[in-house]
Protein backbone atom coordinates (compact mmCIF):
# COMPACT_ATOMS: atom_id res chain seq x y z
CA UNK A 1 0.00 0.00 0.00
CA UNK A 2 1.22 3.50 -0.89
CA UNK A 3 1.76 5.89 2.01
CA UNK A 4 0.75 9.38 0.91
CA UNK A 5 0.53 12.91 2.27
CA UNK A 6 -1.12 16.06 0.93
CA UNK A 7 0.44 19.52 1.14
CA UNK A 8 -1.90 22.36 0.15
CA UNK A 9 -2.49 25.72 1.82
CA UNK A 10 -6.13 25.88 0.71
CA UNK A 11 -8.41 23.91 3.03
CA UNK A 12 -11.14 23.23 0.45
CA UNK A 13 -8.62 21.84 -2.06
CA UNK A 14 -7.00 19.66 0.59
CA UNK A 15 -10.41 18.38 1.72
CA UNK A 16 -11.47 17.52 -1.83
CA UNK A 17 -8.36 15.46 -2.54
CA UNK A 18 -8.56 13.77 0.86
CA UNK A 19 -12.18 12.80 0.20
CA UNK A 20 -11.32 11.33 -3.20
CA UNK A 21 -8.44 9.29 -1.79
CA UNK A 22 -10.44 7.97 1.17
CA UNK A 23 -13.55 7.22 -0.91
CA UNK A 24 -12.06 5.66 -4.04
CA UNK A 25 -8.48 4.56 -3.27
CA UNK A 26 -8.64 3.18 0.27
CA UNK A 27 -7.31 -0.22 -0.91
CA UNK A 28 -4.29 1.34 -2.62
CA UNK A 29 -3.43 4.41 -0.57
CA UNK A 30 -2.90 5.01 3.12
CA UNK A 31 -3.28 8.74 3.70
CA UNK A 32 -0.88 9.42 6.58
CA UNK A 33 -0.99 13.22 6.73
CA UNK A 34 -2.56 16.42 5.42
CA UNK A 35 -0.76 19.74 5.84
CA UNK A 36 -1.73 23.33 5.24
CA UNK A 37 1.59 24.60 6.56
CA UNK A 38 4.85 23.83 4.73
CA UNK A 39 6.93 24.01 7.91
CA UNK A 40 4.87 21.27 9.52
CA UNK A 41 4.94 19.31 6.28
CA UNK A 42 8.74 19.49 6.11
CA UNK A 43 9.05 18.18 9.67
CA UNK A 44 6.55 15.40 8.97
CA UNK A 45 8.42 14.07 5.93
CA UNK A 46 11.29 12.70 7.99
CA UNK A 47 8.90 11.11 10.48
CA UNK A 48 6.25 9.71 8.16
CA UNK A 49 8.55 8.82 5.23
CA UNK A 50 5.80 8.82 2.58
CA UNK A 51 6.02 7.06 -0.76
CA UNK A 52 4.00 9.79 -2.44
CA UNK A 53 3.42 13.51 -1.88
CA UNK A 54 0.61 15.51 -3.45
CA UNK A 55 2.12 18.99 -3.57
CA UNK A 56 0.38 22.24 -4.42
CA UNK A 57 2.45 24.47 -6.70
CA UNK A 58 1.37 27.89 -5.53
CA UNK A 59 1.26 28.26 -1.76
CA UNK A 60 1.45 31.41 0.28
CA UNK A 61 5.01 32.72 0.27
CA UNK A 62 6.45 29.56 -1.28
CA UNK A 63 6.05 27.46 -4.42
CA UNK A 64 6.00 23.69 -4.46
CA UNK A 65 9.22 23.84 -6.46
CA UNK A 66 10.91 25.94 -3.76
CA UNK A 67 9.68 23.50 -1.13
CA UNK A 68 11.31 20.53 -2.89
CA UNK A 69 14.55 22.44 -3.43
CA UNK A 70 14.69 23.19 0.30
CA UNK A 71 14.83 19.48 1.15
CA UNK A 72 18.10 17.60 1.57
CA UNK A 73 16.73 14.76 -0.53
CA UNK A 74 13.51 13.81 -2.29
CA UNK A 75 12.98 10.12 -1.62
CA UNK A 76 9.33 9.96 -2.64
CA UNK A 77 7.20 10.32 -5.75
CA UNK A 78 5.67 13.75 -6.34
CA UNK A 79 2.35 14.65 -7.92
CA UNK A 80 1.92 18.42 -8.33
CA UNK A 81 -1.53 19.95 -7.99
CA UNK A 82 -2.38 23.27 -9.61
CA UNK A 83 -5.29 25.43 -10.70
CA UNK A 84 -3.36 27.15 -13.50
CA UNK A 85 0.23 28.06 -14.46
CA UNK A 86 0.53 27.07 -18.15
CA UNK A 87 4.29 27.55 -18.17
CA UNK A 88 4.71 24.97 -15.40
CA UNK A 89 2.33 22.52 -17.09
CA UNK A 90 4.32 22.70 -20.34
CA UNK A 91 7.46 21.94 -18.31
CA UNK A 92 5.68 19.00 -16.62
CA UNK A 93 4.83 17.47 -19.97
CA UNK A 94 8.39 17.78 -21.27
CA UNK A 95 9.83 16.32 -18.06
CA UNK A 96 7.29 13.47 -17.67
CA UNK A 97 6.15 14.85 -14.30
CA UNK A 98 2.78 13.86 -12.86
CA UNK A 99 0.36 16.68 -12.17
CA UNK A 100 -3.34 17.16 -11.43
CA UNK A 101 -5.42 20.17 -12.45
CA UNK A 102 -7.81 21.54 -9.85
CA UNK A 103 -10.62 20.84 -9.23
CA UNK A 104 -9.24 17.31 -9.17
CA UNK A 105 -11.26 14.66 -10.97
CA UNK A 106 -11.39 11.04 -9.82
CA UNK A 107 -10.61 9.72 -13.33
CA UNK A 108 -7.51 11.92 -13.56
CA UNK A 109 -6.46 10.58 -10.18
CA UNK A 110 -6.89 6.99 -11.40
CA UNK A 111 -4.72 7.74 -14.45
CA UNK A 112 -2.07 9.27 -12.19
CA UNK A 113 -1.83 6.13 -10.06
CA UNK A 114 -1.50 4.00 -13.20
CA UNK A 115 1.43 6.14 -14.34
CA UNK A 116 3.08 5.96 -10.92
CA UNK A 117 2.86 2.16 -11.00
CA UNK A 118 4.91 2.16 -14.21
CA UNK A 119 7.76 4.22 -12.72
CA UNK A 120 10.68 1.89 -12.13
CA UNK A 121 12.10 3.65 -9.07
CA UNK A 122 12.12 6.83 -7.03
CA UNK A 123 15.48 7.67 -8.59
CA UNK A 124 13.70 7.85 -11.96
CA UNK A 125 11.28 10.34 -10.40
CA UNK A 126 14.28 12.37 -9.23
CA UNK A 127 15.66 12.50 -12.76
CA UNK A 128 12.31 13.85 -13.92
CA UNK A 129 12.43 16.48 -11.17
CA UNK A 130 15.97 17.48 -12.20
CA UNK A 131 14.78 17.90 -15.78
CA UNK A 132 11.77 19.89 -14.57
CA UNK A 133 13.91 22.33 -12.58
CA UNK A 134 16.20 22.79 -15.59
CA UNK A 135 13.21 23.40 -17.87
CA UNK A 136 11.69 25.91 -15.47
CA UNK A 137 15.03 27.65 -14.95
CA UNK A 138 15.88 28.40 -18.57
CA UNK A 139 14.15 30.73 -21.01
CA UNK A 140 16.10 29.33 -23.94
CA UNK A 141 13.86 26.63 -25.41
CA UNK A 142 16.80 24.67 -26.82
CA UNK A 143 18.34 24.28 -23.35
CA UNK A 144 15.28 22.43 -22.14
CA UNK A 145 15.12 18.65 -21.76
CA UNK A 146 12.52 16.16 -22.88
CA UNK A 147 11.86 12.86 -21.13
CA UNK A 148 11.75 10.05 -23.68
CA UNK A 149 10.27 6.68 -22.62
CA UNK A 150 12.39 3.69 -23.60
CA UNK A 151 12.26 -0.03 -22.76
CA UNK A 152 14.71 0.48 -19.88
CA UNK A 153 13.06 3.64 -18.47
CA UNK A 154 13.23 7.34 -19.22
CA UNK A 155 15.98 8.90 -21.30
CA UNK A 156 16.45 12.68 -20.91
CA UNK A 157 17.58 14.50 -24.04
CA UNK A 158 18.34 18.18 -24.55
CA UNK A 159 16.15 19.66 -27.27
CA UNK A 160 19.26 21.18 -28.87
CA UNK A 161 20.53 17.63 -29.46
CA UNK A 162 17.50 16.63 -31.57
CA UNK A 163 17.67 17.23 -35.33
CA UNK A 164 14.39 15.67 -36.35
CA UNK A 165 11.68 13.18 -35.43
CA UNK A 166 10.53 10.69 -38.03
CA UNK A 167 7.25 8.77 -38.06
CA UNK A 168 7.32 4.98 -38.25
CA UNK A 169 3.63 4.00 -38.02
CA UNK A 170 2.89 4.02 -34.24
CA UNK A 171 6.53 4.65 -33.38
CA UNK A 172 8.77 7.67 -33.71
CA UNK A 173 12.48 7.64 -34.52
CA UNK A 174 14.33 10.53 -32.88
CA UNK A 175 17.46 11.49 -34.84
CA UNK A 176 20.12 13.28 -32.79
CA UNK A 177 22.98 15.58 -33.76
CA UNK A 178 25.55 12.95 -32.83
CA UNK A 179 23.98 10.65 -35.49
CA UNK A 180 22.54 8.30 -32.87
CA UNK A 181 18.79 7.64 -32.74
CA UNK A 182 16.07 6.49 -30.38
CA UNK A 183 12.93 4.56 -31.34
CA UNK A 184 9.99 5.43 -29.12
CA UNK A 185 6.55 3.85 -28.78
CA UNK A 186 4.78 7.18 -29.32
CA UNK A 187 3.33 8.69 -32.47
CA UNK A 188 4.79 11.70 -34.24
CA UNK A 189 1.61 13.57 -33.32
CA UNK A 190 2.51 13.11 -29.63
CA UNK A 191 5.91 14.73 -30.20
CA UNK A 192 4.41 17.47 -32.37
CA UNK A 193 2.11 18.37 -29.48
CA UNK A 194 5.02 18.40 -27.02
CA UNK A 195 7.52 20.30 -29.16
CA UNK A 196 5.52 22.74 -31.30
CA UNK A 197 6.31 25.63 -28.94
CA UNK A 198 10.06 24.90 -28.91
CA UNK A 199 11.10 25.70 -32.51
CA UNK A 200 9.99 22.37 -33.96
CA UNK A 201 7.73 22.23 -37.01
CA UNK A 202 5.99 19.32 -38.72
CA UNK A 203 6.87 19.85 -42.39
CA UNK A 204 5.37 16.57 -43.55
CA UNK A 205 3.21 13.73 -42.20
CA UNK A 206 6.39 11.80 -41.56
CA UNK A 207 8.74 14.50 -40.26
CA UNK A 208 9.00 16.97 -37.40
CA UNK A 209 12.17 19.06 -37.64
CA UNK A 210 14.19 21.33 -35.36
CA UNK A 211 14.02 24.70 -37.12
CA UNK A 212 17.37 25.73 -35.63
CA UNK A 213 19.12 23.19 -37.85
CA UNK A 214 17.76 24.17 -41.24
CA UNK A 215 20.64 24.80 -43.63
CA UNK A 216 18.48 25.94 -46.53
CA UNK A 217 15.01 25.76 -48.04
CA UNK A 218 14.53 24.95 -51.71
CA UNK A 219 11.34 26.22 -53.31
CA UNK A 220 9.02 24.05 -55.35
CA UNK A 221 5.44 22.82 -55.18
CA UNK A 222 6.05 22.26 -51.52
CA UNK A 223 9.78 22.43 -51.67
CA UNK A 224 12.23 20.70 -49.37
CA UNK A 225 14.58 21.60 -46.55
CA UNK A 226 18.16 20.56 -46.07
CA UNK A 227 19.27 20.11 -42.47
CA UNK A 228 22.81 20.72 -41.20
CA UNK A 229 23.62 17.00 -41.39
CA UNK A 230 22.73 16.99 -45.11
CA UNK A 231 19.35 15.28 -44.74
CA UNK A 232 16.81 16.49 -47.31
CA UNK A 233 13.16 16.46 -46.23
CA UNK A 234 10.11 17.23 -48.34
CA UNK A 235 7.75 19.99 -47.24
CA UNK A 236 4.13 19.06 -47.90
CA UNK A 237 2.14 21.46 -50.08
CA UNK A 238 -0.53 22.03 -47.43
CA UNK A 239 2.06 22.88 -44.79
CA UNK A 240 4.20 25.12 -47.00
CA UNK A 241 2.60 28.50 -46.22
CA UNK A 242 2.64 27.93 -42.45
CA UNK A 243 6.20 26.67 -42.67
CA UNK A 244 7.41 29.77 -44.53
CA UNK A 245 5.64 32.03 -42.00
CA UNK A 246 7.31 30.12 -39.23
CA UNK A 247 10.86 30.29 -40.55
CA UNK A 248 10.62 33.96 -41.51
CA UNK A 249 9.56 34.82 -37.96
CA UNK A 250 12.57 33.12 -36.34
Amino acid sequence: MIKAIIIDDEQHCLDRLRKLLVSFFYEEVELVGCYLDVVEAREALSLVKPDLVFLDIEMEGLTGFDFLKSLKEVDFHVVFTTAHNKYAIDAFKLSAINYLLKPIDVDDLKDTFKRIEKIESKSQSNLSLDALFQNLGTLNSQNKKIAIPTISGLCFVNLQDILRCQSDVNYTIIHKKDKSSLTVAKTLKDFESLLKDYHFFRVHNSHLINLNYIKNYNKGKGGYVTLEDGTEIEVSTRRKDDFIKCITSL
